[in-house]
């Protein structure tokens, strides 16, 4: 949680929130949040998610940008946790604060189960995959409603975050240009580039007889679809929720699932697949920047240090981040589909 943010929040925001959307006290329970404060809150017999987030991270026009884009990929058929509206009929409602405003939002509870290792699997793989290319095939048709909503551009938000959480000394910050030079050298177009959830992780879905229900879209931005895919491959491969003894074939393995998956859906280039090390790299840089917005580095314990430099040199290597080519598995699981 962004220090600033945290330092503000109080018992008498979270009970305006709550009278806003007429919560039953008795049935809401904090489910902690990462960048914003999340509960779970019952209603009618039916489940719902509060968001308290922050001026700070989002304005409401940002989040009312959100909204849009839930509806709309909701209206191409896809599981997405949408909106709904306060007892005021806001779908955004703003609490006065000391420094700027909280924004309370109120989401379905997606449907379905956690995923858990005995869910890790071929089958799974392919899903995510698959859900993926249909929300990039998706936004190759999306024009919101008003300028004024628009989502940042990834790149943006990486920058504003680095200047205003890192030392000017940090040897993560010319890395960081590095990174995204590179990433932004690939051509935009409506079919590499465009908005999307940019933080499908295996923690941002559930399984729903079967079928995946995906949520938290609130660092959906525009960006490269081929940074999209090495953010989810990041914690698919890096952080799986099941032992794999042999890493290098575990991380073949979900490769070529995932991509079989997406290719059914969208297509991509092998020109892009060149750039996946670089965005899970880039990925790392990120997690560095975040653990300094939400913690005071001075203050650190030596596994939390050692947590840090690992993120910053992981970042910074040239060589490869796994064991594996993606350009040549690409090439095969292309080729065997065709």
């Amino acid at each position: 949680m962004i220090r600033e943010i945290k330092e503000q929040f109080t018992e008498e925001i979270l009970t305006e929130a709550i009278k806003r959307y007429d919560i039953n006290n008795d049935s809401i329970r904090s489910l902690g949040g990462y960048e914003s404060f999340v509960y779970e809150y019952q209603k009618n017999n039916v489940f719902y998610i509060l968001k308290i987030s922050h001026t700070i991270r989002r304005s409401i026009n940002n989040i009312r940008g959100e909204i849009e884009f839930l509806n709309f990929l909701s209206n191409k058929g896809l599981a997405v946790s949408n909106a709904v509206p306060s007892t005021r009929g806001n779908m955004v409602e703003e609490i006065a604060a000391d420094n700027g405003s909280f924004l309370a939002i109120s989401y379905e509870m997606a449907l379905g189960n956690e995923v858990s290792g005995d869910d890790w699997n071929e089958s799974l793989y392919e899903k995510w995959g698959e859900f993926l290319g249909k929300i990039h095939h998706a936004t190759k048709g999306y024009e919101g409603s008003n300028p004024a909503l628009k989502r940042q551009a990834w790149d943006q938000e990486v920058q504003l975050k680095a200047e205003k959480y890192l030392r000017p000394d940090d040897a993560m910050i010319p890395i960081l240009k590095e990174r995204l030079a590179k990433l932004t050298s690939l051509p935009k177009s409506k079919d590499t580039y465009g908005l999307t959830h940019t933080d499908f992780h295996q923690s941002n879905f559930y399984l729903h007889n079967g079928h995946i229900y995906l949520f938290d879209f609130d660092d959906c931005s525009y960006t490269y679809f081929i940074h999209d895919i090495g953010i989810t491959l990041c914690y698919a491969l890096f952080c799986p929720f099941k032992e794999f003894e042999n890493k290098a074939e575990y991380y073949k393995l979900f490769f070529r699932h995932f991509m079989k998956g997406y290719l059914k859906e969208n297509t991509i280039q092998e020109e892009e697949i060149e750039y996946l090390h670089d965005s899970i790299k880039l990925r790392y840089a990120l997690m560095y920047v975040y653990f300094h917005q939400a913690n005071d580095v001075s203050q650190l314990d030596e596994a939390s240090m050692n947590w840090l430099q690992e993120l910053q040199r992981v970042a910074a290597s040239g060589d490869p981040m796994l064991p594996i080519d993606f350009v040549q598995e690409f090439k095969s699981i292309y080729t065997s589909i065709h």
